[in-house]
């Protein structure tokens, strides 16, 4: 997966799974409500909703690619040959907005932030990835014609081609954000059906947006809600996280769907909330005693009431980025000049 972090990981994760297509059918949720689940090693990456009202389609978060995007598509095709007129991004990682192009008539709608975030993080990185990879490609090629080793001339031309791959994906995408940039909540209403589109407070970042159907008691939740799975927190507000949390489950709804993993209920949601705050229990004595970032990074393990969720790899920088935000609040309370030299040295 990880892929839900920034570009320049696309290099090696385009590669891992160029060849693998996701071909996941729409879940059926309710009349009209679909869920696509996908997995994190094709081109989707991401989850993604589809809403059929009487006259248009709306569509909850895009994938992670152009191909996934068309997938998206050709899955909406065999349901329904209504026009989809709204977009609706949940956040604005690239697993998320990178089959926006696809949907190029619709009305493309994310948080002010999340279009904060396309615009000044993910399209640079984009170009920057791209000018690396082309020098990248240059020095490999330089390499290749002089190397007379067979073994290291085949890792070479592999090199080249994992480069050449993300430069023909790079070529074929068109980042596209949203258009209509929320600062709150919004309702977006097709006859006498609604679908409410809600800001809960920041968490996977600090521009997540969840699509709440009050009629279908059916929560698209986007990056809030990682089902049975260890969260990516690059970007993450940790404590924020779990009061958003808290006010996911104040909607009266009875299915889930996550951003990553199966469609859940209120229980999973609640266990993904009891994983936040176990992660801040284990991590605020370590602060308190003064214990540097390094030393929990080291000792600290994964409960084990949360070993078989995926993405066990993310563990670690669960644990530094609670510790940074609860270190944070207990500089600020502590009157200046009060540290332990422990926590003067730590970062």
């Amino acid at each position: 997966m990880h892929s839900i972090c920034r570009l320049p990981v696309l290099v090696c994760l385009l590669c891992a799974s160029a060849h693998a297509k996701d071909n996941a059918k729409l879940a059926k949720l309710a009349d009209g409500v679909y869920a696509r689940v996908v997995s994190p090693d094709g081109e989707a990456v991401a989850n993604a909703g589809v809403v059929v009202w009487d006259q248009s389609v709306l569509v909850f978060d895009t994938h992670f690619t152009p191909e996934g995007g068309n997938s998206l598509l050709s899955a909406i095709r065999s349901v329904t040959p209504k026009p989809v007129r709204y977009v609706v991004n949940s956040h604005w990682h690239p697993d998320h907005v990178h089959g926006n192009q696809v949907f190029a008539s619709a009305q493309l709608i994310g948080s002010a932030n999340a279009r904060r975030d396309v615009m000044n993080l993910d399209l640079p990185s984009l170009n920057r990835t791209t000018r690396i990879t082309q020098a990248q490609m240059k020095d490999l090629r330089n390499a290749l014609a002089k190397e007379t080793d067979p073994e290291k001339r085949r890792s070479l031309s592999e090199q080249i081609k994992n480069r050449n791959d993300y430069l023909q994906y790079a070529s074929r995408l068109k980042i596209s954000p949203p258009i209509i940039a929320l600062d709150g909540n919004a309702t977006i209403r097709d006859g006498k059906q609604d679908a409410h589109v809600l800001f809960l407070g920041a968490g996977h970042t600090d521009g997540d947006i969840a699509l709440y159907l009050p009629a279908q008691k059916i929560v698209f939740a986007g990056g809030i809600f990682f089902n049975s799975a260890i969260p990516n927190v690059q970007d993450a507000f940790m404590l924020d996280w779990i009061q958003t949390l808290g006010r996911l489950l104040q909607l009266d709804a009875e299915k889930f769907v996550p951003g990553h993993g199966p469609v859940g209920s209120k229980k999973d949601v609640e266990n993904f909330l009891h994983y936040l705050e176990d992660l801040k229990a284990i991590v605020a004595p370590a602060v308190e005693r003064g214990d540097s970032l390094e030393q929990i990074t080291r000792e600290l393990k994964i409960p084990a009431e949360y070993s078989s969720y995926r993405f066990q790899n993310l563990f670690p920088s669960n644990v530094q980025k609670m510790y940074a935000e609860l270190k944070a609040i207990r500089l600020q309370s502590m009157p200046q000049g009060e540290e332990t030299e422990s926590e003067q040295r730590a970062p």
